[in-house]
């Protein structure tokens, strides 16, 4: 045998062993979610505040919403039970990589924050509003697009690492950002007069236009800004045949009108208080 062909040989055999190790490494790599759930007996979904999809009780620090009833019903499918953990939208990623919890809920489908979770199916659609207080004589009618609020002597109030404040940030160049921790921080900076407008999902300010119908109100930029579905975020170690189980779930309970209802109820729940 010649030299050659001893090191072709040998560079054969090199590959198949290098390729014998990588495979149990990717294998490991990936987790088998819903069979650890079982396990356990438990769901842990990690959730922050944004009404109505997850709302927090400040009197007692329980959650509801229609996101969680989601969540409540798919537990109940899989024979396990809903243990919700509490964070902030500045975390929910960071989190969830982290092992702290199962699944994120109520996250804005990006093509950035793809590259670092799997998505669930959307069940829900997010636009972003500009909630204000008809009562503030910097915020005139003709206002109605993003760039007509980035003025100087303006300021927005976002939720620190949620879809707002990831979506606006880059495009105001004039007007002051403050970053709170959820949205009634939000709404409250409107009221106390910290902030001129609010940026966050357009269907948490209808609550609270709803609740307070004298001073409350919301501008739909045009052009939309984040225009996006609305879904749950998964680790990217979850395999594929896990996310469609959950999709499988989410489809039909969209197909049928369950979503809508579990929405109508948490806004007249919300709103009746």
């Amino acid at each position: 045998m010649s030299f050659m062909t001893n090191m072709k040989t040998f560079a054969a055999v090199a590959a198949l062993a290098v390729a014998g190790l990588m495979q149990p490494a990717a294998a490991q790599d990936k987790e088998n979610l819903w069979a650890d759930v079982q396990e356990r007996g438990t769901l842990r979904v990690g959730v922050a505040e944004a009404p109505p999809l997850l709302v927090r009780d400040p009197k007692t620090g329980d959650w509801s919403g229609y996101f969680l009833d989601v969540m409540d019903g798919f537990a109940s499918s899989i024979d396990v039970e809903v243990e919700v953990v509490e964070t902030t939208w500045g975390n929910m990623v960071a989190g969830l990589q982290a092992g702290k919890w199962d699944i994120s809920s109520a996250l804005n489908r990006k093509p950035q924050r793809a590259l670092a979770v799997n998505y669930s199916m959307p069940i829900w659609s997010y636009e972003i509003g500009l909630l204000h207080d008809t009562r503030n004589p910097k915020i005139t009618p003709d206002m109605t697009s993003l760039a007509d609020f980035d003025k100087e002597g303006i300021t927005i109030a976002v939720m620190q690492g949620a879809a707002g404040d990831l979506s606006i940030t880059p495009q105001v160049k004039h007007a002051k950002i403050i970053r709170l921790d959820g949205a009634n921080e939000g709404r409250l900076a409107i009221i106390s007069k910290r902030a001129d407008v609010f940026a966050t999902d357009s269907d948490i300010h209808r609550i609270t236009i709803l609740q307070n119908p004298d001073w409350a109100a919301q501008v739909l930029p045009q052009p939309a800004i984040a225009k996006q579905g609305i879904a749950f975020g998964l680790r990217k170690s979850v395999p594929l045949e896990d996310v469609q189980v959950l999709d499988i779930y989410l489809e039909e309970q969209v197909a049928t009108g369950n979503v809508q209802r579990l929405y109508d109820a948490a806004v007249e729940a919300m709103t009746a208080e």
